[in-house]
């Protein structure tokens, strides 16, 4: 895994034992320290990807949060997951809309601090494996017919299991209505087009916050979209 720690001294990150980068790089991490100011991004940033952006706020919360709004305004990091490092005694002065996914706090202990970065990492990944379609948050499981959207099971009839399960394994693409009541219902049957909109619409309200992630295509028909 690759992490970036953005630090105020990235020459004397990996110095302090209980220092993010130090605890990352201890637990085999490939870390890389930068400045507030993001200059030293490395150039293959964009071959190599990052798995989190850690910033070590440390007892300085105004210049976390501004590190922060930086990171998310930064292109070549801007989507990355960002994990805040912040001493406990400024905890209460974080702001929901700060713009972190997760925060841990200091004095670093190694193995929580890599816990998170883990956990980060699985929860916005994206694969298909034999049996198992993973987009983000939701997962889908194709041999037990069971759906988890963050962890919540999602109860679906068979026909939305299965659209969803096209859908997914499609991801990015686009299907039109046709299509999708050909591959998810079957070329035998005689229903309209209204049938797939019916179908998507209870899957969004299933999915609840993550309805959004079926698009609808104006004009054309609908494609799950890729995190």
């Amino acid at each position: 895994m690759r992490a970036i720690v953005v630090t105020s001294k990235p020459s004397d990150a990996f110095k302090e034992d209980n220092s993010p980068a130090a605890a990352l790089r201890e637990l085999g991490c490939d870390v890389v320290p930068v400045g507030f100011d993001l200059d030293e991004l490395p150039d293959d940033i964009e071959q190599v990807r990052p798995s989190v952006v850690v910033i070590d706020a440390g007892a300085h919360l105004e210049i976390g949060r501004a590190a922060v709004k930086h990171v998310r305004q930064t292109s070549a990091v801007a989507d990355v997951p960002v994990l805040l490092c912040i001493e406990v005694s400024r905890l209460p002065g974080l702001d929901p809309e700060i713009g972190i996914d997760d925060f841990v706090l200091s004095p670093i202990v190694g193995p929580e601090l890599y816990a998170r970065v883990r956990q980060l990492d699985w929860r916005l990944s994206s694969f298909r494996a034999a049996g198992r379609v993973k987009l983000g948050d939701l997962v889908i499981d194709t041999v037990a017919v069971e759906v988890n959207y963050r962890g919540r099971p999602l109860k679906l009839p068979r026909q939305e299991f299965q659209l969803l399960k096209f859908l997914a394994t499609g991801a990015g693409r686009v299907f039109t209505r046709e299509q999708l009541l050909s591959r998810v219902w079957g070329y035998r049957y005689t229903g309209n087009t209204r049938t797939v909109d019916i179908h998507i619409r209870r899957l969004r309200a299933k999915l609840g916050p993550g309805a959004d992630l079926i698009e609808t295509v104006r004009h054309v028909g609908y494609k799950m979209k890729s995190p």
